[in-house]
């Protein structure tokens, strides 16, 4: 019996079906780029790209896509792959069917009858400079974030008219951007004759030399002070030792808080911290209301990746997201790419996503950085109290080093793997002495607003954001 041509909307509909059975990654690379050639008897016959996507169909998928196909064409029995050509030609299995056949003619092209015109072609479309994925709608929120994202919300409604300057500050990864981007996707749907401007510290600065350059200062002071209604200023503190940049942005402020506009600055410092920052300019950015940005804690980073995975459209167990959520700690960036090297890999490899898949891409993501040791919590916790390494280790008893020696024993004992002795040695203390300070310690820890507790909070963080430690049943 020959084969006959499958009607376009049942292979639509099975495509369909399988868009909802496969993760995103295996539809889009094997399963869209697929051709139905048609039917003979029980048999389907698909067109492939290349002998390696025939190979893979057979070896990766063809169980499950022979299941939709079954539930829309119950008479299929077996799938049959062929390559086919970029020009849409079968391969070598029908070519001999097809050289007894009449070709007709080629019809000799027609003119396209005229085309109407569109809104485009009497308005130019506005092309939004602002990253799609950066919304409000995509931002996960959590105690870490909560009021940097109600804050960020505000200003874009326009809801509280006295919200006039925002200064979020974050570390590296924890979204700042993410809603400064989302502000200027907001303005630029909902009021687009709103003029938002979006700009890096770096590029303003490199703007402004070059219009320096070429005598067009007029025109650069025209953009950021006549025609701005809300200036949006990313990693501000780049602008730290450049004087003249600074002066220039200081004018530039005043005038748009003069004329009521709104600005928004992220950082990853607090603007009092900014070395070599003109004094009136950390006034300025110290009159915004600021808002940081802290670590995601577990519930935060697990609903995190949930978003993510469903957004990618993958199939990954609880167990498995939960995993991701304790080990990878730090910034957004690390977690969502972990998720989507394990999604890679599992299509990739063709292989389901389970935890031993997980501990292999998270071990190589943590390997990358790092290891959470004695000397570089004493580093760190130097770095933090200001103190020299020689002081930490010293018979001091002022009262600042004594802090930070108490901090520096409980992170030891916290995050490494290291024995009470070897602790002990490190700092040249006894054992004893060790186990008393630790009791005393974990007191702190216990106080809600103990300032010891403060400290280790914060370079806890630090450490999780920046270090892998040495095996993943880390000390809680």
């Amino acid at each position: 019996m020959p084969e006959s041509k499958l009607d376009v909307n049942i292979w639509h509909n099975i495509k369909a079906k399988l868009e909802q059975t496969l993760t995103r990654g295996q539809f889009d690379l094997w399963i869209a780029p697929l051709e139905c050639l048609g039917m003979e008897n029980d048999v389907l016959s698909l067109g492939c790209q290349n002998e390696f996507h025939v190979q893979w169909m057979r070896e990766r998928l063809e169980r499950k896509v022979l299941n939709v196909v079954q539930s829309v064409l119950p008479q299929v029995r077996k799938i049959r792959y062929q390559v086919v050509s970029s020009d849409n030609k079968k391969s070598d299995d029908f070519a001999e069917a097809e050289e007894d056949a009449i070709v007709p003619p080629k019809p000799t092209p027609t003119p396209p009858p005229p085309r109407q015109l569109s809104i485009g072609d009497v308005y130019p479309v506005r092309v939004s400079p602002f990253n799609p994925r950066f919304t409000f709608d995509d931002f996960v929120t959590g105690q870490c974030n909560q009021l940097a994202y109600a804050s960020s919300l505000a200003v874009a409604t326009g809801k509280y008219y006295s919200l006039q300057a925002l200064y979020i500050m974050a570390d590296s990864g924890l979204g700042k951007s993410h809603l400064s981007q989302a502000i200027g996707n907001y303005i630029f749907k909902t009021n687009p004759q709103v003029k938002v401007y979006y700009t890096t510290a770096e590029q303003f600065a490199n703007e402004m030399i070059s219009a320096l350059k070429q005598d067009r200062m007029e025109t650069f002071k025209e953009k950021y002070r006549s025609n701005c209604d809300i200036l949006l200023l990313e990693r501000v503190e780049f602008f730290g030792g450049k004087d003249k940049i600074q002066s220039e942005l200081i004018y530039t402020l005043d005038e748009l808080m003069d004329r009521g506009k709104k600005i928004i600055c992220t950082s990853s410092k607090l603007p009092r911290d900014i070395p070599r920052l003109h004094t009136e300019l950390k006034s300025r950015f110290s009159g915004a209301f600021v808002t940081p940005i802290d670590y995601p804690d577990f519930e935060t980073r697990l609903n995190i990746l949930k978003k993510k995975a469903n957004k990618e459209r993958a199939r990954i167990p609880n167990k498995v997201l939960e995993f991701l959520a304790e080990y990878i700690e730090g910034d957004v960036r690390r977690l969502e790419s972990s998720l989507v090297g394990i999604i890679a890999k599992s299509n990739i490899l063709g292989v389901p996503i389970t935890m031993e898949l997980a501990r292999d891409v998270v071990a190589t993501v943590q390997g990358n950085l790092p290891l959470v040791n004695i000397s570089l919590i004493q580093n760190l916790v130097c770095e933090t109290f200001n103190i020299r390494k020689e002081d930490l280790l010293s018979a001091s008893r002022k009262k600042e080093i004594m802090m930070a020696r108490k901090v520096a024993l409980y992170l030891c004992r916290e995050y490494t793997r290291e024995t009470l002795q070897s602790i002990a040695r490190a700092f040249n203390r006894t054992h004893s002495t060790v186990l008393h300070a630790l009791k005393e310690t974990q007191k702190s820890v216990n106080s809600q607003n103990d300032p010891l507790r403060k400290y280790i909070d914060y370079i806890a963080g630090k450490l999780k954001a920046q270090c892998a430690f040495a095996r993943f049943d880390v000390k809680r």
